[in-house]
């Protein structure tokens, strides 16, 4: 009689739609987690969409997604970290900041990742497979601490980027205290629109990235970024040559 092997797999998924889908049952109802430093929690919903049980386990990290729960010291505390979540049942994760989060930069926004693990039931009994391959999901989204003093308009910020063009590249500058994703940026060529980041990208607070840029002609950039609800927001600009 052959033994049964049991693969148990972690894997990440990160995306930009307002419903995250965890083994496709498991559905977080938001692509981010902002907690304002004035507010006593932030809470996140989700839901199990199948027709069995999950056991899910929650947690944040600081950026390494190797690292596990036991190996993060954060200034947050999270109720559950571990759940049972019924068929067609919820689940509220909330996220309490530590008295120590009064340490953390208050001049800008600081960047932590929220975990979602969903760990499948053991097949077991007559119908269970002598082989098979299981699978625990992980979802990561992002978690942004966001400091009260903070009093500019987080969505006026993505108007603030500035855009230079340095010969076959593009600087792009965030002089703001927030962190601003760009999911496309494009350039117009003849009526063509090329993407010049496909895979997008993300600008922390006071930084700057360069993009390439071939097109010597072009001078203006159409680009969309994710505002605090996941929702793309289309932006014009000028190119400084």
């Amino acid at each position: 009689m052959k033994k049964n092997h049991i693969f148990y797999s972690c894997l990440w998924v990160i995306t930009c739609f307002i419903t995250t889908n965890i083994h496709a049952e498991m559905i977080l109802h938001g692509t981010r987690v902002i907690y304002p430093s004035d507010s006593k929690e932030v809470s996140l919903q989700m839901t199990n969409d199948g027709n069995r049980p999950a056991l899910v386990q929650a947690w944040l990290d600081d950026g390494d997604a190797n690292s596990t729960p036991d190996q993060v010291s954060l200034p947050f505390m999270m109720t559950p970290p571990v759940s049972r979540v019924e068929p067609n049942k919820g689940q509220t994760l909330r996220i309490t900041a530590l008295p120590n989060s009064a340490e953390l930069n208050q001049s800008r926004e600081s960047l932590y990742w929220l975990n979602v693990l969903d760990i499948p039931p053991k097949a077991a009994g007559t119908n269970a497979p002598e082989n098979f391959l299981q699978l625990a999901i992980r979802s990561r989204i992002k978690f942004i601490y966001r400091p009260s003093s903070l009093k500019q308009d987080i969505n006026k910020a993505p108007e603030q980027l500035q855009w230079n063009k340095l010969g076959q590249q593009i600087v792009i500058k965030n002089p703001t205290p927030f962190y601003i994703t760009i999911t496309s940026a494009f350039e117009t060529t003849n009526t063509k629109k090329t993407d010049l980041v496909p895979k997008g990208l993300m600008l922390e607070p006071f930084s700057e990235q360069k993009i390439s840029s071939p097109n010597m002609q072009i001078d203006k950039i159409e680009f969309i970024t994710i505002n605090d609800y996941g929702g793309r927001t289309e932006h014009i600009t000028q190119l400084v040559q």
